[in-house]
């Protein structure tokens, strides 16, 4: 099942090409946009809120939480 996740921090394409750099080393496949922010997990990654947040912390203040479906 793809998992999607809003993300908060993100206001341009930096800050997008970090959090998609951050996410791909995680789990590759996996797309990040930025209208809306928002990143999205490929099928077969086993990552939660959790641990995408402990990848993006020493890149700004990028957060994901689970979105709203």
């Amino acid at each position: 099942m793809t998992r999607v996740f809003e993300v908060s921090g993100m206001h341009c394409g930096g800050c997008l090409s970090r959090v998609q750099q951050a996410a791909t080393r995680l789990a590759p496949g996996t797309t990040v946009t930025l209208d809306p922010p928002r990143l999205t997990l490929p099928e077969d990654a086993a990552l939660d809120a959790a641990a995408i947040n402990a990848a993006l912390a020493p890149l700004g203040d990028y957060r994901v939480k689970t979105a709203a479906g």
